[in-house]
């Protein structure tokens, strides 16, 4: 009688501190969540400022450039072959420059540096951190 009395306790306590770490964890899980929900929402509104920046700013060298280049060919005393010989080669030449810069700027190495998941991935793996 008494070892089921004892047994009783025992399990009732067991039960109320099982109860008390499952809602911490949920509470802990819900203050994760957050924490990934904001960080999604800044860097969704850094990629947004970013992506503005860059149409500004592509739309400003187009337009320096246009007008860069009529004035160039209005300017100089060449026959129109020579001119259009001329806008080939530059045409040719910041096909080629997009190309590669655009290369450049969408290298997956790049992106997981500035994004920070390579620090959130060593943070992950590497060794445990003491407190």
């Amino acid at each position: 009688m008494l070892s089921n009395l004892f047994k009783g306790v025992v399990s009732a306590i067991a039960v109320k501190m099982l109860s008390n770490y499952r809602h911490l964890s949920i509470r802990m899980l819900r203050i994760e969540a957050a924490k990934s929900y904001l960080h999604g929402i800044r860097l969704a509104r850094l990629s947004a400022l970013g992506l503005m920046g860059v149409v500004f700013m592509i739309g400003l060298i187009g337009g320096g450039g246009l007008l860069l280049h009529a004035g160039v060919f209005i300017l100089l005393p060449w026959t129109v072959k020579a001119k259009a010989l001329l806008g080939l080669a530059l045409g040719t030449a910041y096909v080629v420059a997009g190309i590669l810069l655009l290369r450049v700027a969408m290298d997956e190495k790049t992106w997981l540096q500035k994004s920070g998941c390579v620090k959130m991935l060593e943070d992950v793996t590497g060794p445990p951190k003491e407190s």
